[in-house]
C-alpha cells in the first residue's frame, strides 16, 4: 500500500491511497468465498459456488466493493499512524480506480482536530472575587436554617401576618375579549406569606383576613409566565381562605446546632461563627469556581480556532436529544408542544442550542490542547481519591463502587474525563494571572483590548 497527500484544507485532509493489484486480489479471493458461504445458489452447496457463477449473480463490482472494505481498516490504521491524524470522524471514501489486475485507488477524506493556536497562559487575567461575609448575609443565613427546622402550628382568632402560611382555595379568572369571563377553579395551593415568590398584590388582599374569609387580587402576568399567551393580560383571583399556620422557630440548643451542622456548639454566639465560616468557604469554592470559568472563557475566546461543523452538529444532536428526554420525563409533553407553550420558535430554539454547542465544542477542544501540552493525564491516585470521594458521599463501598465502574466503560470514561478536567482547570489557574476584585480596572482593558 502507498499513500500520498493531495491536499488539506483547514482540517479537512485528502490522501490518495494506492493497494498493489497482487494484495487486492487476494482480498478479492477473500470476498468471493465470504459471500458464498453466505447465499444459496440452486445448483451448487452452500459455500462452493464458482466465483465465476456469483459475479453472474452479484456483479464482479459488488465483490470488489466488498473486498475493498475489509482492505480499508487497516489501511486506514496505517495511515492515521504515518501522518499522526487525530481523527474526529470516519473518513469518506471516493474510488478513483478499482479493476483486478491494476492498482486500486481510493482518496479517503479526513476530518482532523483543527490547529489550535492558543494565548500565553501567563498573558491571561482573571478577577477572583474576594469572599466577604456581611452580617446581613449571615443573618439571612441562620434565618433561613431558622425557618427550615421550623414547625407549622394552626393558628385562630387573629388576622393573618407576613410570617404565616395559609391555605387557600381559588378560582382564576381571564377577562375575554367578547367580554365574557373564562373562569378557572376551583383550585387549591398553599402560601408561605414571607417568601418574596407570593405576590405583592395577593400578599396585601390576604394580610388581615381569617380563616373562612374571602378575598379578591387583580395580577398582571409577567414575561416569565409558562403559558406566553397569557403575558401582559390581568388575572383576577377569587380566595378563600381555609387554614392559617404560623411558623414555631426552634430552641437554639446545644442539641439543635448539632442537628443542622453535625458539629458541637457550645453557645449561640460559636453557632454563628461555625455558619459565617461555612459561608465564607461555599464563597471562596464559588469565586473560584467562577474564576476558573472566566479564565476557561477568555482563553477560549482569544485562541485561533475553526469549530468544525461536525462536532456542532454532534453537540447539537446531544443536547436536543436531552432536551426532549427531559421535557418528557418532567412534564410529558412534546419539544413541539413545549416550544409553543413557552412562546420559542424552532429557527429560535435551533439558533440558541447551536450556539451553545459551538461554545461547548471550543472550550472542550481547547481545554484538551491545554491539556496536551501541560502534559496533563489521570494517574492511579487520582482515581482512587475520586472513589474515595464519591463513596464518602454515596455511602457505598469503595471497592464496590470501583468494580461497578469497570464493568461499565461509558461511566469510567466519564469520571476520566472528569478528573482530567480538573487538573486541566487547575493548571491553568496556576498559570494564569489571577487578581482580586480591586485589579477589575485591568482586566476590563485586557478583555477591551
Amino acid at each position: 500500500m502507498r499513500s500520498e497527500m493531495l491536499s488539506q484544507e483547514k482540517n479537512v485532509l485528502s490522501i490518495k491511497v494506492e493497494f498493489e493489484p497482487g494484495e487486492f486480489a487476494g482480498n478479492v479471493d477473500k470476498a468471493a468465498k465470504e459471500l458464498a458461504s453466505k447465499v444459496n445458489i440452486p445448483g451448487f452447496r452452500k459455500g462452493h459456488a464458482p466465483r465465476k457463477i456469483l459475479e453472474m449473480r452479484f456483479g464482479k463490482q459488488a465483490i470488489f466493493a466488498e473486498a475493498l472494505e475489509t482492505m480499508l481498516p487497516d489501511a486506514i490504521e496505517e495511515i492515521v499512524k504515518e501522518y499522526e491524524l487525530d481523527l474526529i470522524d470516519e473518513p469518506s471514501v471516493k474510488i478513483e480506480k478499482m479493476e483486478e489486475g491494476s492498482p486500486v485507488e481510493v482518496v479517503l477524506t479526513f476530518e482532523v482536530t483543527p490547529e489550535i493556536n492558543l494565548p500565553q497562559l501567563e498573558d491571561i487575567s482573571v478577577e477572583r472575587a474576594v469572599a466577604d461575609v456581611s452580617d446581613e448575609t449571615l443573618e439571612g443565613t441562620v434565618q433561613e436554617i431558622l425557618r427550615q427546622n421550623s414547625t407549622l402550628v394552626p393558628v385562630e382568632g387573629r388576622p393573618i401576618s407576613g410570617t404565616d402560611t395559609v391555605a387557600i382555595e381559588y378560582f382564576t379568572i381571564l377577562s375575554g375579549e367578547n367580554g365574557e369571563d373564562e373562569r378557572h377553579g376551583p383550585d387549591t395551593t398553599t402560601l408561605d406569606l414571607s417568601q418574596s415568590s407570593v405576590r405583592t398584590e395577593i400578599r396585601d388582599a390576604l394580610l388581615g383576613k381569617e380563616p373562612g374569609a374571602r378575598a379578591e387580587a387583580e395580577v398582571m402576568v409577567e414575561e416569565d409566565y409558562p403559558e406566553k399567551n397569557l403575558v401582559g393580560k390581568t388575572l383576577r383571583y377569587e380566595m378563600t381562605v381555609t387554614e392559617v399556620k404560623e411558623r414555631v422557630l426552634p430552641e437554639l440548643t446545644p442539641e439543635f446546632f448539632q442537628k443542622v451542622l453535625q458539629q458541637e456548639c457550645a453557645s449561640e454566639d460559636e453557632f454563628r461563627e461555625e455558619v459565617r465560616k461555612r459561608i465564607h468557604e461555599r464563597m471562596q469554592a464559588e469565586n473560584q469556581s467562577r474564576a476558573e470559568y472566566d479564565a476557561v472563557e477568555l482563553i477560549s475566546g482569544k485562541a485561533g480556532l475553526d469549530v468544525p461543523e461536525t462536532l456542532i452538529s454532534r453537540q447539537v444532536e446531544a443536547m436536543k436529544k436531552e432536551d426532549e428526554e427531559k421535557i418528557q420525563r418532567n412534564r410529558n409533553i412534546s419539544m413541539d408542544e413545549y416550544l409553543q407553550e413557552t412562546g420559542t420558535t424552532k429557527e429560535q430554539y435551533d439558533e440558541e442550542i447551536r450556539k451553545q454547542a459551538e461554545t461547548i465544542v471550543r472550550r472542550s477542544l481547547v481545554l484538551d490542547r491545554i491539556a496536551e501540552d501541560l502534559k496533563v493525564s489521570v494517574e492511579k491516585e487520582d482515581f482512587e481519591a475520586e472513589m474515595a470521594t464519591l463513596a464518602s458521599t454515596y455511602k457505598i463501598d469503595a471497592n464496590r463502587l470501583v468494580n461497578s465502574l469497570f464493568k461499565d466503560e461509558k461511566r469510567l470514561m466519564e469520571v476520566a474525563n472528569r478528573i482530567k478536567y480538573r487538573k486541566t482547570v487547575k493548571a491553568i489557574m496556576e498559570a494564569v494571572r489571577v487578581t482580586d476584585a480591586a485589579a477589575a480596572p485591568a482586566i476590563e482593558e485586557q478583555q477591551n483590548g
